[in-house]
């Protein structure tokens, strides 16, 4: 009996606890390469003119996306805007938590607004995540036109109403700066609207850009979980028992893909106890059955 103790401690080990463990993780690894794989490769260049009279492009696709994948890591400068209210706010008001910022110009006939509107989507991760979690900044580029007025109008036309986000708008040196600083290109076009790059930057809680996200429409998956990443990212840096129930919650906080949101589960943990406590059961009729068994040595004897 005892030389089938130790295969036996084994078996149950793998299957009651490292298994699981495995299973978890495989499965969240795919499912977060797939979420990104259809959505981050290649970037849009969405042209706001009439089809057939559309201006040629001036820069190439290949450049664009360089230029944005290049400003990931960028710190972040701290500059001031205007609200849809006309207050003056930075985006330091922004630091400390992940920040979500679109660039947008209030007369861009559908692309715009098919981005602002599929942001919404955010909305759902605020059960999961927290509601002041993190915010949200759509930027006004076109200077000229993009007035708190218009932008307050573009929102409420957009039908926002989510806690922090927010419409800003500001001068054209400072819309350069921050263009630069995300990675964001637009150009003019001779039909008085703009090409620009479709994207989505998040950056983190220290002001740096954490990752790009391009197109106009997305699954809720896609947005969630770079705001996922960083949240816990940063709050598992806690000490003592807050770091530690962070980090709880990172491990369990699951996407559920009927309702698009980010959610809390110990099933997981569920699982890991429950294999644990089988392990114990079968250790246990093992040393009963061990100590049963007529064929033990003992020492001094035959």
């Amino acid at each position: 009996m005892r030389r089938y103790l130790f295969p036996i401690s084994l078996a149950v080990l793998f299957f009651g606890i490292l298994l699981p463990g495995m299973l978890f993780y495989l499965s969240q690894d795919w499912e977060n390469s797939s979420a990104v794989a259809d959505k981050s490769i290649a970037p849009e260049l969405k042209s706001q003119a009439q089809p057939e009279e559309a201006a040629p492009q001036v820069f190439d696709e290949k450049e664009i996306l360089r230029i944005s994948q290049a400003a990931v890591g960028n710190q972040i400068g701290d500059y001031t805007f205007l609200d849809r209210s006309g207050r003056t706010v930075r985006l330091s008001d922004y630091r400390g938590k992940p920040l979500v910022i679109s660039m947008i110009y209030t007369h861009c006939p559908f692309v715009c607004a098919t981005t602002t509107r599929s942001l919404s989507a955010l909305k759902s991760s605020q059960d999961a995540f927290g509601i002041d979690s993190f915010g949200v900044l759509t930027v006004g580029f076109d200077t000229e036109n993009d007035t708190p007025e218009a932008m307050d109008d573009f929102a409420k036309r957009m039908g926002i109403d989510l806690k922090n986000w927010e419409f800003v708008s500001s001068d054209p040196e400072t819309i350069k700066k921050l263009s630069k600083d995300l990675g964001f290109t637009f150009f003019p076009t001779d039909e008085g609207g703009f090409d620009h790059i479709t994207q989505t930057t998040f950056v983190d809680g220290q002001g740096k850009v954490y990752r790009q996200i391009y197109g106009d429409e997305f699954e809720n998956k896609t947005l969630l979980t770079p705001l996922k990443d960083m949240i816990y990212n940063i709050q598992t840096a806690e000490p003592g028992l807050a770091g530690l129930s962070n980090k709880v919650r990172l491990f369990c906080t699951i996407y559920d893909a009927k309702t698009g949101k980010y959610e809390i589960s110990y099933s997981y943990f569920y699982g890991i106890g429950l294999g644990v406590l089988v392990s114990l059961l079968i250790t246990w009729w093992l040393v009963i059955e061990y100590r049963r068994s007529p064929k033990r040595n003992y020492p001094g004897h035959d």
